[in-house]
């Protein structure tokens, strides 16, 4: 369970993986969410946006159990997983109490 966690207040900065700079979430995209090879997840308190295979094969359920989960906690979910190095970026969505998370890794 190691994880640095990175504060985002602004619900509408893009954010950049902290490795290649990639724009993952870029506002001014129609696709907005464009995952790089770095990007371990992509999830908001309501469910994953995108998870790449080598995040999810760690977790303790499937994406489909835990979205449907009633009592599910996304940010628990995730920051329980060990995976190494782990950067996440927790941006606020504007709603409140609702936040999106970025998780990153070099490996």
């Amino acid at each position: 369970m190691s994880y640095q966690l990175i504060n985002i207040v602004d619900a509408t900065q893009n954010i950049l993986c902290p490795f290649c700079q990639h724009a993952v979430l870029d506002w001014q995209q129609e696709q907005y969410i464009q995952p790089c090879e770095h990007t371990l997840f992509m999830a908001m308190d309501l469910g994953f946006e995108f998870i790449a295979d080598r995040f999810e094969a760690i977790l303790p359920q499937s994406v489909d159990e835990i979205h449907e989960d009633l009592s599910m906690n996304i940010y628990e979910t995730i920051t329980q997983a060990d995976y190494p190095n782990m950067q996440i970026y927790k941006a606020d969505l504007g709603v409140e109490g609702m936040f999106r998370y970025v998780g990153f890794s070099l490996f």
